[in-house]
């Protein structure tokens, strides 16, 4: 299982002026390595000079072993120094530019891939003060920037991203028997990203690099003019900037040998866990995109978006994981030399949340899905190339997903080699690792081109999930009128109609008094049986 390699490294190198510290310089960098080591990691120091009042070690090198599935990480930071101010604090600082590798050799393949990366955040320094059991630290860097590139041969892709007014608070505290918790606060005034790739095209790659046999070619007035192989390339370059992000989170870790980097499932029952948000303002970005065609002809694409601010929450316990985000007042534009006419949109919100459980019990576990894109809008372009005649609505559409229930997990999903194989049932499929045992559907809803559609209703699950018991009811609007719409427009043929008609009598009905307005009642029963408004349709 990989591990989240982009938020522990972020988290070893704001933590690098200590992220346990003491009140002395010699128990700072004693915490510091307990607190690695706790993580899955293993230090190396290529030298230590010490004294009472300081500390200096050249060549911290931090590592991780990755399992079959993981890659393997090197975090190199040339000097760390540690100093007590005087007053019952102790400064650290990280010196030199620091070095990150990531790398692993996928399964049938000789070579490794991953990505190095620099980093330089002149500045920077750690003021951490308390007691032992009870720690806080103030971390500041002016700037970090970093610096990277994929691991590989053929294609170039270097990526450059800068923080700047990095700031930062973490407050420690520590049981007697090694358990601690930790909260952390802190924020970034901007970030600013630049990737730029480049590598040889796929279609020069393929094209043939020499001419056909002289037996094999055609007359000279029947061969066609083939382009020339070249050595071109592929190109793409994006930015990106944000700004006003801020961060918060908490988190604990067991006592105990156990660590989450090489045991997740144990860390987790002994009590591991942690959750983290993140908040962004003003995020834009834009790319330009060039690849060779098959005819030698150049493909150029270019886009931008825009969102008025973000979120995005990650959650980790014995309890389940969750991960939600969201944008607001989000734009996107998009053209392409293929594309017919420019795509631009725009949503009011845009925002997701998934929850599941991730250590396997006999007992049954919740589960969530949400899902909204509010206030969709397209642009006239693609209105005009849809509905030239402006035959149908052009209001703002929604879409709404919210589910609930409760689902038995028989293996564990952290686990290096989930799913495991298990033997077949009496239907003869392997059963999944995820048994769902309740849904509820607490909305459903969906407004566009003047249709509506809203369901809710509540399911339960035995041993077969394929013969639920439980009702969903539902209500429709301006469906007729919509596939009028479209007979009217020519997209639908008026003898096509018949069969939808028919499925909407068999599963609606009209609501009194409003015969464009319908209404649903599916129940399914005992042994299979589905009734549609009360006539068993299966």
């Amino acid at each position: 299982m990989n591990r989240p390699l982009a938020t522990s490294a972020l988290a070893l190198i704001l933590g690098a002026g200590p992220a346990l510290a003491d009140v002395t310089p010699a128990e700072v960098w004693q915490s510091l390595q307990d607190s690695y080591e706790q993580m899955g990691y293993a230090v190396q120091v290529g030298s230590e000079d010490a004294s009472d009042e300081a500390i200096t070690l050249t060549d911290v090198v931090l590592t991780v072993d990755g399992e079959a599935d993981a890659p393997d990480m090197i975090l190199t930071l040339p000097e760390i120094v540690l100093t007590a101010v005087g007053d019952g604090t102790v400064r650290s600082v990280v010196g030199g530019q620091m070095t990150l590798e990531s790398s692993a050799v996928p399964e049938g393949d000789d070579e490794a891939v991953g990505f190095s990366m620099t980093m330089d955040a002149p500045g920077n320094e750690t003021i951490s003060s308390g007691t032992p059991e009870a720690l806080t630290h103030d971390v500041t860097m002016p700037t970090l920037t970093m610096s990277g590139r994929a691991l590989d041969d053929r294609n170039e892709v270097p990526l450059t991203a800068t923080l700047t007014g990095v700031t930062g608070s973490q407050t420690v505290t520590t049981a007697a028997d090694g358990a601690s918790t930790q909260t952390f606060e802190g924020r970034a005034d901007a970030l600013e990203a630049q990737i730029t790739a480049s590598g040889p095209s796929l279609a020069a790659t393929d094209a043939p690099e020499t001419a056909p046999d002289a037996t094999d070619a055609p007359e000279a007035s029947e061969a066609p003019d083939a382009p020339a192989a070249t050595a071109e390339t592929d190109d793409f370059q994006a930015t990106i900037t944000i700004a006003d992000l801020t961060m918060q989170g908490d988190g604990t870790s067991p006592a105990g040998e156990v660590n989450f980097g090489s045991q997740p499932t144990q860390a987790l029952q002994a009590g591991f866990g942690g959750k983290g948000s993140f908040a962004m303002g003003a995020t834009s970005g834009s790319f330009t995109a060039s690849t060779l065609t098959a005819d030698g002809s150049r493909n150029d694409s270019e886009g931008s978006f825009q969102a008025a601010s973000g979120t995005l929450a990650v959650g980790i316990s014995k309890d389940g994981l969750s991960y939600e985000g969201g944008l607001t007042d989000m734009t996107t534009n998009l053209t392409a030399t293929g594309m017919p006419f420019p795509i631009a949109y725009g949503a009011a919100e845009n925002r997701f949340r998934l929850a599941m459980p991730i250590v396997a019990s006999d007992q049954e576990q919740p589960f969530a899905l949400t899902y909204v894109l509010d206030g969709l809008t397209l642009d006239d372009a693609i209105w005009q190339a849809l509905d030239p005649e402006a035959a149908l609505p052009r209001d703002p559409a929604s879409l709404t997903i919210d589910l609930e229930g409760t689902a038995l997990l028989t293996q564990n999903f952290m686990d290096p080699d989930f799913p495991q194989p298990v033997e077949p049932g009496p239907d003869g499929a392997a059963p999944m690792p995820l048994q769902p045992r309740s849904l509820t559907i607490k909305e459903l809803a969906l407004d566009a081109v003047g249709a509506t559609a809203d369901l809710s209703g509540a399911l339960t699950f035995g041993e077969d999930p394929s013969q639920p018991l439980g009702k969903i009811e539902g209500t429709f609007g301006g469906i007729n009128g919509l596939l009028d719409t479209l007979v009217a427009m020519g997209v639908v043929p008026q003898e096509q109609l018949m069969g939808p008609r028919m499925m909407m009598a068999m599963f609606a009905r009209p609501v009194e008094g409003n015969p464009d307005q319908l209404q649903t009642e599916i129940e399914f029963r005992e042994g299979g049986a589905i009734f549609a408004n009360g006539q068993q349709i299966q």
